[in-house]
């Protein structure tokens, strides 16, 4: 009976290494596949990359080579430029602001500004007005009259 224990864990022992070093071999196996594909995954990302930078480049080169003809072009149109100095002429434009509807004053305040604006003496006021709006002494409003 002693032999058979031990003959068991013999067996066991052998089915658990057969089958650990089946499943390292396959999971390395499965490894070195996983990698490759990644690897060509990579490649191929690079090589389109690569692509782009090439068409990139060249759309570039097309731009730069327009861009020249273009330079070339403007100086030959340079050349016929011709200056002339013609008289300034003066626009005056006029302007008109219309008020809205309820701005309304009342007639002591508007023969005050009329007043004030004109340069005679304020109604109820003490000193005239000048045009300019200052103030004007008695004695000047006086001698001006």
């Amino acid at each position: 009976m002693i032999a058979k224990p031990y003959a068991i864990l013999a067996l066991a022992v052998l089915l658990v290494a057969t089958h650990g070093t089946a499943y390292l071999h396959g999971y390395r196996q499965g490894a070195r596949v996983e990698s490759a594909r990644w690897q060509a995954e990579k490649i191929k990302e690079q090589q389109k990359a690569a692509e782009a930078v090439r068409e990139v480049q060249e759309a570039l080169r097309k731009r730069e080579a327009e861009l020249r003809k273009r330079e070339a072009d403007s100086a030959k149109e340079i050349i016929h430029v011709r200056t002339e100095f013609l008289p300034a002429k003066t626009v005056v434009k006029r302007e008109v602001v219309k008020l809205p509807a309820d701005c309304r004053i009342g007639d002591g305040l508007r023969d005050t500004i009329n007043s004030a604006l004109s340069g005679r003496p304020v109604p109820g006021g003490g000193a005239p007005v000048s045009a300019g709006g200052d103030s004007v002494s008695r004695r000047t409003a006086a001698a001006t009259g």
